[in-house]
């Protein structure tokens, strides 16, 4: 049975933009519990025009950490982002059975969790491992089986 290994977050801070509210937007896509538990990193880009950009990145490891933060999003999504996830799961699982997500930076610091319509954006990335190799078809159950639990798909 694949298991969820590394997920990996992403947010842009823009100039006009404080840091410290795109971090807890970050944040708040992992359960309270386990935030401490995240490497949170911020590196420094330039936009087109030329602007500040600080981007930051949250890592949580280890199958025990990260199977709860899949069940976490999923539950607090409404359920149209579940179906939105439901209906593209083909497009965001790649062959290297890497789960990509978009979910609101804006709405989630607002402490709501749902998939992104604009580019302002959390990006997420799970990492799905089974040994001996990772196979794709049973990621796509597994992940189905999270979203049914999580809201009641049918």
């Amino acid at each position: 049975m694949p298991f969820v290994s590394k997920i990996e977050t992403r947010a842009y801070a823009r100039a006009t933009e404080v840091l410290e509210r795109v971090v807890a937007s970050v944040q708040s896509a992992f359960p309270e519990h386990l935030r401490k538990k995240l490497i949170i990193t911020k590196s420094k880009a330039e936009g087109q025009a030329g602007n500040a950009i600080i981007v930051i990145n949250a890592t949580l490891d280890g199958q025990k950490d990260c199977e709860p933060v899949m069940n976490y999003i999923f539950e607090q999504m409404d359920s149209n982002s579940r179906r939105a996830i439901e209906r593209s799961l083909d497009i965001r699982l790649d062959e290297e059975c890497v789960f990509f997500l978009r979910i609101d930076k804006q709405a989630a610091f607002l402490g709501n969790l749902k998939m992104a319509d604009e580019a302002d954006v959390i990006s997420a990335r799970f990492h799905f491992k089974h040994i001996p190799r990772c196979k794709r078809e049973e990621v796509i159950l597994l992940i189905e089986s999270h979203l049914r639990a999580a809201g009641g798909l049918v």
